[in-house]
């Protein structure tokens, strides 16, 4: 599908305030530029739900860490509706629709730019670099630091989904990387912000 018959889908279909259901055919025609130029022309007060596979992770999230899961959609009168300014991070089938602004419990979004931000997280993945050429097994802490450091930004829930790894575990591992002066935890909405815009 061309990205004109695309831009053409929305039109018509993009109502302020109904939420639109976007077909997986559409979604996976859809470039990040295409989805942009979405945005452009519709800006940011469009709706639209969630596709399928983050449903889905949204879905095992609710067990997994129903604290967080409430956090986001606790109050909604239909979860997995969000803004259609979110239409480019949701074809990132790596990470999905970010979780980075939750308000009642902490944030565990992070960055490849906090890879830099020591030597010690310098040093940390170039190890960590080294182990993956080498093609050795992995720790979840140098898991997640590969990550970051090769595909970017990911919040732990999709990073634990993705790797069918504890959520337990992974908070786990964020602590070691702290203490290690390897990550920055930055916790509230608050402090995340200024790396988002």
């Amino acid at each position: 599908m061309e990205r004109d018959a695309i831009l053409s889908w929305f039109e018509g279909r993009l109502v302020r305030d109904i939420p639109l259901t976007i077909p997986d055919e559409i979604f996976g025609a859809m470039t990040p530029e295409v989805a942009r130029g979405v945005v452009e022309r519709h800006g940011s007060y469009g709706l639209i739900r969630l596709p399928d596979r983050e449903r889905r992770f949204f879905e095992w999230l609710r067990t997994a860490d129903p604290l967080v899961w409430q956090d986001l959609w606790g109050d909604a009168e239909e979860p997995y509706v969000v803004s259609v300014a979110f239409l480019e991070s949701l074809l990132d089938d790596r990470c999905g629709f970010p979780i980075c602004d939750l308000m009642s419990t902490d944030n565990y979004y992070f960055f490849p730019a906090m890879l830099e931000w020591t030597p010690e997280a310098r040093d940390y993945t170039e190890a960590v670099r080294g182990r993956l050429l080498a093609g050795e097994k992995l720790t979840t802490e140098q898991l997640l630091v590969a990550e970051l450091a090769l595909g970017g930004a990911t919040d732990i829930w999709h990073f634990a989904y993705r790797h069918h790894i504890p959520v337990d575990e992974v908070k786990d591992a964020v602590r070691l990387l702290v203490e290690d002066k390897v990550l920055v935890h930055l916790r509230s909405a608050e402090q995340l912000a200024p790396f988002l815009r």
